[in-house]
């Protein structure tokens, strides 16, 4: 398959590490932009550093909090950091590890901040809880440098349009995997159901 920026980030957060990496295999074979695994699922570390040494592309971690993620996940060589929140202290480490790192912030005091810190791009987390595409809009007319990626209640034909609005990704979550394929294992249809889904976007 074809890689290239879809800009749609693929979460994957489920509480069984098989389900984590069937997905992840599944998008590795499609054209989102990036895969995050978060911490919260079962030995998220490992499932990681697995599908990192079978070659899986563009893969990091999602919901990191700690340093030791941080520094856990630079050292098996993840493609990027997510976090829930604005943490100085995490954004300067990745900074120094040159690992792309993406905290969450909400207002636009939050946003520049952590850009200041060393972010490369900044979640935006509930985006539908807080206005939406008008959000994104009101935030980069006067901040037009910010890198923004939105995350929460997105829906598949929207995508596009906070694209096009200047946002660098769109996360979307459920809406690339059916549970049962995923809990079958079987990838190629889970892969087939992804890219399906990425047709609608």
């Amino acid at each position: 398959m074809t890689k290239n920026n879809s800009g749609v980030v693929a979460v994957i957060r489920t509480d069984r590490p098989e389900i984590a990496y069937t997905l992840a295999k599944a998008f590795d074979n499609t054209n989102v932009s990036a895969i995050e695994i978060t911490m919260t699922v079962p030995n998220a570390l490992d499932v990681i550093k697995n599908l990192l040494s079978e070659g899986v592309e563009r893969l990091g971690g999602g919901t990191v909090r700690t340093l030791d993620q941080v520094n856990a996940l630079a050292a098996m060589g993840a493609a990027f950091v997510v976090s829930p929140h604005s943490d100085e202290q995490l954004i300067r480490r990745c900074a120094e590890l040159k690992l792309a790192c993406t905290p969450g912030t909400l207002s636009p005091s939050e946003m520049v901040q952590a850009m200041q810190w060393g972010a490369t791009s900044l979640k935006i987390f509930p985006i539908s809880a807080v206005g939406g595409l008008s959000f994104v809009t009101s935030v980069l007319e006067p901040l037009p440098e910010l890198k923004l990626v939105v995350s929460g209640g997105v829906q598949p034909h929207e995508v596009g349009s906070y694209i096009q609005a200047g946002c660098v990704g769109v996360c979307m979550g459920g809406a690339l995997w059916d549970q049962g394929i995923a809990e079958s294992g079987d990838i190629a249809k889970a892969t087939d159901y992804a890219l399906a889904a990425l047709a609608k976007m």
